[in-house]
């Protein structure tokens, strides 16, 4: 792997087609509610991708970190973020395999981003390493038991949830998971886990869902959180360093 791959899919976050556009409006949704759930000051945020999530966090938080491969998503989080970000937002370009911080975390964000790693295990656990004693990871990952993937499964246009799909190998995702692997992985990273849920209730495409309103958007965000874990969208964990 090298950082030119890293770069390659860049316009699938800066320039996106409907249907990444209608990931960016749900994301924004889901960052309000995670976000709403850190405990600072310092903040690691592993991937700037969607660009959702940064202006958000040095809006209220005073020592944010990010941490990217890709120097293009970064120069442009920079652009957005302007005069905001001064005193207040550490740019990395690094792996996350490699990165080093001089000093710990109280809390890291990583949102859509495992199912890009080889190896969940080998980041967690380096997660794990960069948090204070007491330090929280906050997880977010595409659901394979979502309701939209095994409705796919009934039409016969998947063999499995756990599948990956054109879209999945555009984004360059290696990996679905269930909550279950989420969790497992967690643990044998050393984590304790404080808290599960699903968020999304998506049953259809993007495709299909790109004229919703807000408010429809948000509803489905928020139903998702009604939903057994099993059945939404994304799988969101909060897991603490004992």
């Amino acid at each position: 792997m090298n950082r030119d791959n890293l770069d390659q899919n860049v316009d699938e976050y800066l320039n996106p087609i409907p249907e990444r556009q209608l990931d960016q409006r749900i994301c924004s949704i889901i960052a309000e509610y995670i976000i709403g759930r850190l405990e600072g000051p310092r903040i690691l945020e592993l991937g700037v991708g969607d660009q959702v999530y940064t202006p958000m966090l040095v809006q209220r938080f005073g020592d944010v970190t990010s941490v990217d491969g890709s120097g293009i998503l970064l120069q442009r989080m920079a652009t957005t973020l302007g005069s905001a970000a001064a005193g207040r937002w550490t740019p990395v370009l690094s792996y996350f395999e490699e990165y080093e911080p001089s000093v710990p975390f109280d809390n890291i964000l990583a949102t859509n981003i495992l199912e890009h790693v080889e190896d969940p295990v080998v980041v967690l656990s380096r997660c794990r390493d960069w948090l204070r004693p007491g330090g929280c990871a906050h997880i977010a990952v595409p659901n394979a038991g979502s309701l939209h993937r095994r409705l796919a499964v009934k039409m016969g246009l998947m063999q499995h949830v756990s599948q990956l799909g054109e879209t999945d190998h555009r984004m360059g995702h290696k990996h679905c998971f269930s909550w279950i692997d989420l969790e497992r992985y967690l643990v044998a990273a050393g984590f304790h886990i404080e808290h599960r849920q699903g968020l999304w209730a998506k049953l259809l495409p993007n495709a299909m869902l790109v004229n919703c309103s807000e408010a429809q958007l948000r509803g489905m965000v928020e139903l998702g959180m009604e939903l057994p874990i099993d059945y939404a969208a994304v799988t969101y964990m909060v897991a603490r360093v004992r």
